[in-house]
C-alpha cells in the first residue's frame, strides 16, 4: 500500500488548472493525498478539488472532468484552524 495512492505527489504548486469547460479556475496552492486547493493570485475563494475530478495533464495545465459548479468553496476559517493545528 502507498501513501500517495493518487499520484498527487507529482502536481506541482503553481500548475494552471482548467475546468471541463475550459475555465481557467487558478493553480494548485496545496496538494493533499486525496484533494487539492486551487487559488486564484490575490483573491479569497478558494476551491477544494477531490482527486476523482482529475481527468489528466495537458500542455501544462491540470484538467478536470468537472466544471466550477461542481466543486467546493474553502471555508477561510476552517483553513485557518487547520494551519494553526486547532479543531474547529
Amino acid at each position: 500500500m502507498t501513501d500517495d495512492p493518487h499520484g498527487t505527489r507529482t502536481i506541482q504548486l503553481g500548475t494552471p488548472v482548467l475546468a471541463l469547460n475550459d475555465e481557467h479556475l487558478g493553480t494548485v496552492r496545496d496538494v493533499h493525498p486525496h484533494y487539492l486547493i486551487v487559488g486564484q493570485e490575490g483573491e479569497h475563494g478558494e476551491l477544494e478539488i477531490p482527486v476523482h475530478a482529475i481527468a489528466g495533464i495537458d500542455g501544462g495545465s491540470l484538467r478536470l472532468s468537472v466544471n466550477r459548479e461542481a466543486l467546493t468553496a474553502v471555508d477561510d476559517n476552517e483553513t485557518a484552524h487547520r494551519q494553526l493545528g486547532e479543531q474547529g
